[in-house]
C-alpha cells in the first residue's frame, strides 16, 4: 500500500511541475506583419517602405537567451501582371532592426522588428498587377539559429 502511495505522489508532484517548470525551449509563436499588402505608388523608382513585425517569444531555457541577429527572406510565391521577376525568385534583408536584444529565463515577450522593403511601378498595369511573397525570420542566439515562417506580404502595382 506504501509503495502505490509513494507511486500516487510522484505523479502528482511531476504532473504539478507541468505549467511551472516549462518545456526547456525557446518557444515561439504567433507571427504577425504590418501591413500584409502594400500598394506601391505609380511611376515610383525605388520606393521604400518598412514593414513592421511582432513575435512571441517565450524563453523557457535555465538561461538567458541573447539575440545577436535578425534577417528576412522573400520568396516569390504568386504573380498576377507583368513582373521583372518571376515565382522562386529570392531576396533577403541581413540584419534588421529588432528588440528586446535578451530574452531572460523564464521571461515571456513580444520581439519587434522592422525589415525594409522597396519597390518600382511604372504605372503601366492595364490589369491587377501583385506578387505574393513568402518571408521567412531568421533570429541568431546565443543559443542557436531559429527560423520562423512568417504570413505572407502582398505588393500591389498602382
Amino acid at each position: 500500500m506504501s509503495r502505490w502511495i509513494a507511486v500516487a505522489i510522484l505523479i502528482g508532484a511531476v504532473g504539478a511541475c507541468g505549467p511551472f517548470c516549462g518545456n526547456g525551449k525557446l518557444n515561439l509563436s504567433k507571427a504577425e506583419l504590418n501591413p500584409l499588402s502594400f500598394t506601391c505608388p505609380a511611376h515610383a523608382t525605388d520606393y521604400s517602405y518598412d514593414i513592421k513585425g511582432t513575435l512571441e517569444a517565450d524563453n523557457q531555457t535555465t538561461g538567458s537567451i541573447t539575440i545577436k541577429s535578425m534577417a528576412t527572406s522573400a520568396k516569390v510565391v504568386k504573380l498576377e501582371g507583368n513582373w521583372g521577376m518571376k515565382v522562386g525568385d529570392e531576396s533577403s534583408a541581413e540584419d534588421i532592426q529588432f528588440s528586446p536584444k535578451t530574452l531572460g529565463s523564464g521571461s515571456k515577450t513580444t520581439i519587434k522588428f522592422t525589415t525594409p522593403w522597396s519597390c518600382s511601378d511604372s504605372g503601366n498595369n492595364p490589369t491587377e498587377t501583385y506578387a505574393d511573397f513568402k518571408i521567412v525570420l531568421s533570429i541568431i542566439t546565443n543559443s542557436g539559429t531559429y527560423k520562423v515562417d512568417l504570413p505572407n506580404h502582398r505588393m500591389r502595382m498602382a
